[in-house]
């Protein structure tokens, strides 16, 4: 068997995330039917993550398995051929029988993006929240400070995890023409819906919805209750997933 790793982008919007479900289409259905054709006894992919309904992907990291050798160029061909517009296959290579994308997965970085116009184009209304508050996005930026390093991060979980410690290593809140703003989060890994719960708690902190100072204890009361809301998922996209290679 030979093990293939691809770079995967896709626009979420019509899709109920990554993982396959019976509730509508997923990105991992979509992309087990295309290997499919290739080789009908093809294992289903597996993803570094699994992003949830209407979240975007720059480079997600899928593996599969297939029983015959490809060329990986003709084989990236093949697959953009048999798949809908808005997934795309960017590079294929040849991994080792042994390679996880998930537990070999060193970083993982999210871009968020909002538009604070109190009118949002419409070219940008499927990829970002249109969050028209004023932002002292100063604020924002000092008090993301205190979320940098290892912490519980269970605050910023919906769902009861046994490991929920993490590692942030890098949180940038950069603002872009058109009164666009860009939150870019990176992390060894996330919990469930932790990119969008921590984007929704500093546009609060920015908006006055939450006071200032107030992450240290946020963190520490390991309740969901205390930190802002989740940023809704079509504002984020799993930027790019780093490994050794």
């Amino acid at each position: 068997m030979i093990q293939y790793q691809l770079t995967l982008s896709y626009d979420g919007t019509h899709y109920f995330g990554w993982q396959k479900a019976n509730t509508g289409p997923t990105i991992q259905e979509t992309l087990e039917k295309a290997i499919i054709k290739i080789e009908k006894t093809a294992a289903p992919p597996e993803a570094a993550s699994r992003t949830d309904r209407g979240v975007h992907a720059e480079q997600q990291s899928v593996t599969f398995f297939l029983q015959k050798k490809w060329d990986v160029k003709i084989l990236q061909k093949i697959l953009n051929s048999s798949l809908p517009f808005d997934i795309r296959v960017l590079n294929i290579q040849i991994v080792p029988p042994h390679f996880h994308p998930t537990l070999d997965a060193l970083e993982k970085e999210y871009h968020y993006y909002c538009c604070l116009k109190s009118v949002q184009q419409p070219i940008h209304r499927r990829h970002s929240w249109h969050f028209y508050y004023p932002l002292d996005i100063k604020k924002m930026q000092e008090e993301a400070k205190n979320l940098l390093g290892t912490h519980d991060f269970t605050s910023f979980t919906n769902t009861v995890e046994k490991d929920p410690i993490c590692t942030l290593r890098k949180i940038e809140i950069l603002t872009l023409p058109e009164d666009r703003l860009m939150i870019s989060l990176i992390g060894d890994r996330f919990l469930y819906k932790m990119a969008r719960n921590i984007v929704g708690t500093l546009l609060f902190i920015g908006c006055g919805k939450i006071a200032p100072n107030q992450l240290p204890s946020i963190l520490l009361s390991r309740d969901r209750k205390q930190a802002g809301m989740a940023a809704p998922a079509h504002g984020l996209f799993l930027h790019r997933i780093q490994y050794s290679f």
